[in-house]
């Protein structure tokens, strides 16, 4: 139980400084010098060739793609906003309309209150209001009853069973 005070278990080597070089002059690099190329023959040559025209074509063949999807979302934004202006237009005309409808209800409903239908009709028409002693009541005691063209008179056969 002694040990435990040594500090054998930790390696403070890690925290060590480099040692710093005295040259002035900066250290460079040495790479590998390039091995030359080895002698191709014809057909390696050509499938070389064959192999980079693929190449070619297939990144031809991508930036196209990727043109034509930039040209599509860019047409259909286009297309977008032409639908957004015709919609707010619409919706102009339709206010319009709404406050040309409620003008000509308001002026229907002023044109042909009660007020002005009495004053219209006393002061073009001359006429004037009921008095109660002009009205007459009567009552059918008789019942319902036809009369034809030749003077023959029908009865109302419901009556006439009741």
């Amino acid at each position: 139980m002694a040990d435990y005070n040594r500090s054998e278990a930790y390696d403070l080597s890690l925290y060590d400084m480099p040692a710093i070089r005295s040259s002035a002059a900066p250290q460079i690099e040495r790479r590998p010098a390039p091995q030359p190329a080895k002698p191709r023959t014809s057909s390696q040559a050509r499938n070389a060739s064959i192999s980079s025209a693929f190449r070619a074509l297939k990144l031809f063949a991508v930036s196209v793609t990727l043109m034509l999807l930039f040209g599509a979302v860019l047409l259909s934004k286009i297309n977008l906003v032409l639908i957004e202006n015709e919609k707010a237009e619409i919706e102009a005309k339709m206010s319009e309309a709404r406050s040309e409808n409620t003008r000509l209800v308001m002026q229907l409903n002023s044109s042909a209150s009660i007020e002005k239908v009495d004053a219209y009709a006393v002061s073009v028409l001359g006429m004037h209001k009921l008095e109660r002693y002009q009205i007459h009541y009567f009552e059918n005691r008789d019942g319902d009853k036809v009369v034809m063209a030749d003077g023959k008179a029908v009865e109302d056969k419901a009556n006439a069973d009741g």
